[in-house]
């Protein structure tokens, strides 16, 4: 491969990375739009949330309907995740007064863990 040959396909290769990391965003589990400000979800105990603080998801386990919105919210000091035991979801890294939503349209129950602190598990039930 000659010298220009390979520039035209380091380019190419470029612009299909750029192009993948772009679309990537279009199947995130995130929800679009503005999420409420985490502080008013950290106030009691709110519908369809599950809080995390102290080392903990509040709501341990939560029921909802098929089709409902989760909201997880880190009303936490420290960085945690929501992340499905089974692989179907993982949040990334919620910083304190992050917040993350998922749209559960199927029954079962969905075990969660925190990636950093395995220790902390809940369960969402959908049914």
């Amino acid at each position: 491969m000659n010298l220009r040959a390979a520039y035209s396909f380091s380019c190419a290769a470029f612009a299909l990375a750029v192009a993948t990391g772009s679309l990537a965003g279009c199947f995130s589990e995130r929800v679009a739009g503005s999420n409420p400000p985490a502080g008013d979800l950290c106030e009691g105990t709110p519908a369809n949330v599950i809080q995390i603080r102290n080392f903990a998801f509040v709501q341990q386990s939560l029921q909802v309907s098929p089709g409902t919105t989760v909201t997880f919210v880190n009303c936490d000091t420290e960085t945690h995740t929501s992340t499905s035991d089974a692989g179907v979801w993982d949040s990334g890294a919620l910083t304190p007064g992050s917040t993350f939503q998922r749209t559960f349209n199927a029954a079962g129950s969905f075990p969660f863990h925190c990636t950093p602190h395995p220790s902390m598990k809940g369960t969402v039930v959908v049914g």
